[in-house]
């Protein structure tokens, strides 16, 4: 990189990655001949199941994939996400306004606050939570509140400590149960409540 290239102040806040602080720690314990579990990511580490991998094979001889994929092509695939959804969870939601594919979820979350934040806007976080909520509302020059989560309220942010002056200009919360990294899940009278 030239010596006088610098990089947008916006990624000053970004400079640190909780992943790429666990993968030097597990280096240094791995050199230091430590035994580990690795539970720092939700990386599969089943094989993939061969009837997905022959249709995968099948699909690299069709010209029909070799293109870009635009909204209107993930038609079926979203039509079918809405019809999981709905037979799983009960709740009908609209493949054409309600579903989005995304090559992963850091992709949606570190993007949505560009969709819904202006700059000085709130977004309403749980603490601890999954690093690319906050680096999302970073990227969009937003402010974070921190919801702290703890055992003795369950894990639940508690909705009342939120100060009125914060919630006038949130415009956003994150809500993710089951939750990450505590595993806590939220009941139903949390969401009404809500």
């Amino acid at each position: 990189m030239c010596p006088s290239f610098q990089l947008a102040h916006r990624l000053g806040l970004l400079r640190s990655n909780v992943f790429a602080d666990m993968d030097q720690a597990k280096a240094r314990a791995r050199a230091a001949g430590l035994d580990i579990i690795d539970l720092s990511l939700g990386s599969s580490d089943l094989p993939t199941p061969e009837p997905v991998l022959e249709a995968i094979a099948q699909s690299l001889h069709d010209s029909n994939t070799h293109g870009y994929l635009l909204f209107h092509g993930t038609q079926a695939f979203r039509q079918a996400a809405a019809h999981w959804y709905e037979h799983k969870f009960g709740i009908a939601i609209d493949p054409e306004t309600e579903v989005l594919p995304l090559i992963g979820s850091q992709e949606g979350t570190g993007h949505l606050p560009l969709a819904v934040l202006n700059v000085g806007d709130f977004a309403l976080l749980q603490d601890p939570g999954y690093p690319s909520h906050v680096g999302g509302v970073h990227l969009a020059g937003g402010q974070v509140y921190p919801m702290p989560l703890l055992a003795e309220h369950d894990f639940l942010p508690v909705l009342a400590d939120i100060p009125n002056a914060v919630l006038a200009q949130a415009r956003m919360m994150v809500l993710s149960y089951p939750h990450n990294p505590t595993t806590a899940t939220a009941p139903l009278r949390f969401f009404k409540k809500l």
